[in-house]
């Protein structure tokens, strides 16, 4: 078994965002799971697997490819393959999720 807690965890910085990796997959374990804190945006980007995202605090903007989402806690977007997508915090409180990926052992 295994255990995490995302306060021993140590943040990876990057731009208007945080990121801790709850799972890092590795040879043998096609899974990833990183708890996110935005302060702003998280840039447009893709992946080459798909991504599951579950929101759990604040609220926000999502946009995949060329839709355009409101996103609050509850709230998961299943993200294709390829397709471009970021995340925009609204309002003064953090916009946290959890973004799961399988099948890509470089995550």
């Amino acid at each position: 078994m295994i255990i995490k807690h995302v306060s021993e965890l140590v943040p990876e910085k990057v731009g208007d965002f945080k990121r801790w990796y709850l799972s890092r997959a590795d040879r043998g374990h096609s899974l990833a799971v990183r708890y996110v804190e935005v302060d702003g945006i998280v840039p447009p980007h893709s992946h080459p697997v798909e991504e599951t995202i579950f929101y759990i605090e604040g609220r926000g903007l999502a946009r995949v490819g060329e839709q355009e989402a409101r996103i609050k806690p509850g709230t998961m977007l299943v993200i294709p393959p390829g397709t471009v997508h970021s995340s925009i915090r609204e309002g003064l409180e953090p916009l946290r999720y959890l973004a799961i990926f399988v099948g890509n052992p470089e995550l």
